[in-house]
């Protein structure tokens, strides 16, 4: 036991200094996640796995940098869609609350899937639960974010 212990301690730090993280422990505010699959098929799993889980996913809650900053700039940032979408019984158990109200500035929650130069497929969100620590005590906070994380993480799962 001991010897599996002293192993532990020592592997531990080397896996936190090498980054080894997945998006269920991530310690970064935004979760970055290569994708098997293509643009499209990425997109289109996404937004099946949260209607799976009762989200909302309108279509007209998108954007597309890429085409919208190449009219302004000239400049292309490779190909991207970011698109929102709603758990909305959660949302309104929250926003009921005048409290919670300045919480609107994040939602809906966010999905970005995008092009990287070596041609790779990622997709990006926000980690609620870490933002959510910023909140302990705040129960209704906790509530949501305990919920809607592990969903947001389920999301992305590509298997």
């Amino acid at each position: 036991m001991l010897k599996i212990l002293r192993m532990f301690v020592f592997v531990l730090p080397l896996l936190m200094v090498s980054g080894v993280s997945t998006a269920e422990t991530s310690n970064e505010m935004i979760i970055e996640k290569a994708s098997p699959l293509g643009f499209d098929e990425t997109v289109d799993r996404i937004k099946s796995n949260a209607k799976a889980l009762g989200w909302k996913v309108p279509g007209k809650w998108k954007h597309d940098f890429q085409k919208n900053l190449m009219k302004v700039t000239d400049e292309d940032i490779g190909k991207n869609i970011v698109f929102s979408m709603c758990e909305p019984w959660a949302a309104v158990k929250l926003l009921k609350h005048d409290k919670y109200k300045k919480f609107l500035s994040m939602m809906p929650c966010s999905f970005a899937v995008y092009e990287q130069s070596d041609g790779k497929v990622y997709v990006s969100f926000m980690n609620i639960q870490l933002m959510g620590q910023m909140y302990k005590g705040e129960a209704a906070i906790e509530e949501l974010v305990n919920e809607l994380g592990p969903q947001m993480v389920k999301m992305v799962d590509f298997n």
